[in-house]
């Protein structure tokens, strides 16, 4: 016979569970919500990785498994409805959030990885970013010829950078963030590439080119980086304003 105690017990349990759940699902109705509470998550980390640089941490975000799920959930509504094939991911911070999505999403991952990692035939492409240079590369025989991918990563960077990037897309010798290198790498393969998404996008443009015609609102939960680019996607944003 079950015992009052253990009944009073399961019953709040079940209430408490219910209210995590409504909070979730409140979050995932809510953008701007949802991007308060996962700058909640975020830890800034100042003069990292270089003097002046601010960094924002998504270890913190993961630390927090009710939070990780909500950002994984997000994900999952964005891309559940769209015939996506590949969930793409570049080393490595990427990988922690682009691989659980892909289980969600029931389709095949793809790690993107520097230059030497990988084993077997490969296709790559040489980069530099603002901190670093290097070469990027991903199994040839990974996604097939007109596959529908997503391109999931943890940070999109500064507004210049995409805009640069974005003017030597189709440039042999590319320049720009991980996300727009693996975006080259895609069309090499001939893949799809249905959107760019990512955990936080940041902006360091001064305020007065915030008006600019080439600049990215970066608040706004998704942009074109031009208008023939493949939209980029984020639940949180930092800008400038953010830590004047």
């Amino acid at each position: 016979m079950r015992s009052k105690g253990c009944t009073v017990s399961n019953s709040t349990g079940i209430k408490n569970l219910s209210k995590a759940m409504a909070a979730a699902n409140a979050l995932l109705e809510d953008p701007e919500a949802l991007s308060n509470y996962l700058k909640t998550k975020i830890r800034t980390i100042p003069d990292f990785p270089k003097p002046g640089s601010d960094f924002w941490d998504v270890t913190t975000l993961v630390l927090d498994p009710e939070a990780f799920q909500i950002t994984i959930d997000a994900f999952v509504r964005r891309y559940k409805d769209k015939g996506i094939t590949h969930i793409v991911s570049c080393e490595s911070r990427g990988f922690i959030f682009g691989a659980p999505l892909a289980l969600a999403l029931k389709c095949a991952f793809v790690p993107v990885r520097r230059a030497r990692k990988l084993p077997g035939h490969v296709i790559g492409i040489d980069y530099t970013s603002g901190f670093y240079h290097g070469r990027f590369e991903v199994h040839d025989e990974s996604i097939p010829h007109g596959s529908r991918v997503v391109l999931i990563d943890d940070l999109v960077a500064t507004v210049r950078t995409l805009i640069m990037s974005r003017v030597t897309y189709f440039e042999p010798c590319f320049q720009g963030n991980t996300l727009l290198v693996t975006c080259q790498l895609m069309q090499q393969l001939g893949a799809e590439v249905v959107e760019c998404g990512c955990v936080v996008s940041s902006s360091k443009v001064h305020k007065q080119e915030a008006g600019h015609v080439n600049a990215i609102v970066l608040h706004q939960p998704e942009h074109k980086i031009n208008a023939t680019g493949p939209t980029v996607f984020s639940l949180t944003s930092y800008t400038v304003d953010d830590h004047s």
